[in-house]
């Protein structure tokens, strides 16, 4: 055999097997091309998806607005019908690239027909709505039944659009992983075929199949698990040439900027939420960098808006802001502060504290743990609140001291004037006497007059000396043990002049058996007769009942008349001082507007409460809740 066919017959192992590799290398590129090109067609699918999407979600908001705007009577415009008609062009050109797309027919026809019935009644529910909004004489019921119709329709589209882009991103991720799969199988054929035999195609393959081929696969596939994973910001590898590997890598580049634009809209939102809140918020991962901030944070600290850049770590921020002195921490403590404060924040267990900056500043300062890790840092600024309080303190205070003033006052003038009122009383009462001794009709009357207006005025003295001690805390209550029902009937003597004479009938309904009490006698014979004085005021030929009623350890009075009643807008007004329920008519019954005030203070003192129901128009119901006994805190202050 000759050297020529030896050699014949040896490359022919070699072009065989290099003929099998190549029929390998084939079959494997093919399927890849595949995958590339199916992945290539469904990122097409994905863009053109996001923009009809966007489409819809403009046509849905246009269609709400239809029934408002035929209210209104607003004439579409050139332009509006331009902008309309520019939009549904988008949208059926993006779908037509959807529906037009051969992954989308090999991956979900039947979402395709679905989403082709859903853009076919859309167009017709939006068509029919913006034909009814033409008609000046639309029903306005019918407009919104429609406008809600056609929503639904885009609604629908909208769902089938999502829907094919879910069913579409899982055959892509498939394909990925397909491809990932395969792509090292060109290599390992050569090896396993070529052999010894083929060292200068081996040599040749590994050079340009590796280093042009897997080196830019690898690189693509280690971006994709990177954006996978998260990072969207990954570096990509550079789209040269035309190959199947460019394509991926510039759809790749698609899909990497449309996920970082979502991503970076949604952190614009998040931002403009945050913006709004009054009070300053710091948010950092779970390595204490910051992630987010405010602006509120930034006026309070001094940062300007560029000045805290994502990533930063805390440490540093507290760096910066140590040369502004707002931490009040001496330069040699610094460093163990630092520390604390980072443990605090790790820690996240500290309750809302308050801080006092030296600037004067008073901030409420708080940790909250993320689940993801990180930490939300939330200062609110309370300077304003704490100055509010401090005026309000003082202003209490400064009220407090009048208030005891007052009553000092009142209780000093009130003695200061009772004691000549007596003797004008009791001066009064002799010259009545000897008058109707002596006969002189002319002047029993102008002395009975004088003597009625003293002892009113004495009255309303004792009323407000008993207002001045209770205000001062200077009342001494005298318990003493006693009987109810007889105090009273002695109650109900005395004021029958009264009922008597505005032609009241005055009734007492008790229990036989009250038995005895320990209180204050006198306090409870002046309430009594507050209450009874004013019914019998306020009736006029009419029934003034005193009602007792014994249960365990407390006793219930009521005093309930048929008269005039009270205003429901004066009820709640009723017991404070110098108060007279009603308008200016009912000043024509006389009195100071101190009794009731006087009545429910001496009420409390005992250790019980007053109340009262009115109607005007048919009478009142006063009723006083008090225990058998004197409380043992209010017995040992007597």
């Amino acid at each position: 055999m000759r050297i020529r066919n030896k050699l014949l017959l040896a490359m022919s192992v070699p072009i065989g097997l290099l003929i099998v590799q190549v029929l390998s290398v084939n079959h494997f590129v093919r399927e890849l091309q595949s995958a590339v090109a199916f992945i290539g067609s469904a990122h097409a699918v994905i863009e053109a998806d996001f923009v009809a999407v966007e489409q819809v979600v403009k046509l849905r908001q246009e269609v709400k607005q239809l029934p408002s705007a035929a209210v209104v009577s607003r004439t579409l415009t050139e332009t509006d019908r331009a902008a309309r008609q520019a939009a549904w062009d988008r949208l059926t050109g993006a779908i037509a690239v959807i529906t037009g797309s051969r992954a989308t027919e090999k991956v979900a026809p039947q979402a395709l027909s679905s989403l082709t019935t859903a853009l076919a009644r859309a167009q017709r529910e939006y068509e029919r709505t913006r034909d009814l909004t033409a008609e000046e004489a639309a029903d306005l019921t019918i407009l919104i039944e429609r406008a809600i119709t056609a929503d639904q329709a885009l609604a629908g589209l909208e769902e089938a659009l999502k829907a094919m882009t879910v069913e579409l991103r899982r055959e892509l991720q498939l394909a990925v992983d397909r491809e990932r799969t395969i792509h090292d199988h060109p290599v390992i054929a050569g090896i396993a075929i070529g052999g010894t035999a083929v060292l200068v195609l081996i040599a040749f393959t590994w050079v340009y199949v590796d280093r042009h081929l897997v080196g830019r696969i690898t690189a693509l596939s280690r971006s994709m698990l990177a954006i996978a994973g998260g990072t969207l910001r990954a570096p990509l590898p550079a789209a040269e040439g035309g190959d199947e590997i460019a394509e991926m890598a510039k759809a790749l580049s698609v899909f990497r900027d449309t996920a970082v634009e979502v991503e970076d809209q949604s952190l614009r939102e998040r931002q403009i939420v945050l913006d709004t809140i009054e009070y300053g918020v710091l948010i950092l991962d779970a390595d204490l960098r910051v992630r987010m901030h405010n602006r509120a944070f930034r006026d309070l600290w001094g940062v300007p808006p560029d000045g805290l850049p994502p990533g930063r770590p805390m440490s540093a921020l507290l760096d910066a802001l140590r040369s502004r002195s707002l931490h009040g921490v001496p330069e040699a403590d610094w460093p163990a502060y630092a520390e604390r404060r980072l443990a605090d924040i790790r820690a996240a267990d500290r309750p809302p504290s308050e801080w006092h900056r030296p600037d004067g500043r008073v901030v409420q300062y708080e940790v909250v743990a993320l689940p993801d890790g990180g930490r939300m840092l939330t200062y609110f600024d309370l300077t304003a609140l704490k100055r509010v309080e401090a005026e309000l303190r003082a202003a209490k205070e400064q009220a407090e001291l009048a208030s005891r003033a007052k009553s000092d006052f009142l209780a000093s003038m009130s003695h200061e004037l009772r004691t000549p009122l007596n003797a004008i009383i009791g001066i009064s009462e002799m010259l009545k006497e000897d008058a109707e001794i002596d006969g002189d009709t002319h002047l029993e009357e102008p002395l009975a007059r004088v003597l009625r207006a003293g002892k009113l005025l004495l009255q309303l003295i004792d009323e407000v000396l008993d207002l001045a001690k209770i205000e001062a805390g200077k009342l001494e209550l005298q318990p003493a043990d006693f009987d109810l029902r007889a105090l009273l009937g002695d109650v109900l003597e005395t004021a029958e002049p009264l009922s008597d004479k505005r032609g009241n009938r005055l009734r007492l309904d008790a229990e036989p058996e009250l038995g005895r009490v320990e209180l204050d006698s006198t306090r409870l014979r002046q309430i009594l007769l507050n209450l009874l004085s004013n019914a019998c005021k306020f009736t006029e030929r009419g029934e003034v009942t005193l009602s007792a009623r014994r249960t365990g350890e407390w006793i219930e009075l009521a005093v309930r008349d048929t008269g005039i009643g009270i205003e429901p807008e004066h009820l709640p007004r009723l017991f404070q001082e110098f108060h007279q329920a009603g308008v200016a008519k009912h000043r024509k019954y006389g009195g100071t507007g101190l009794g009731l005030a006087i009545s429910r203070r001496l009420v409390r003192l005992m250790g019980g409460e007053i109340s009262v129901e009115s109607e005007a128009g048919t009478g009142s119901v006063f009723t006083v809740l008090l225990p058998v006994r004197l409380p043992v805190a209010e017995a040992e202050a007597a």
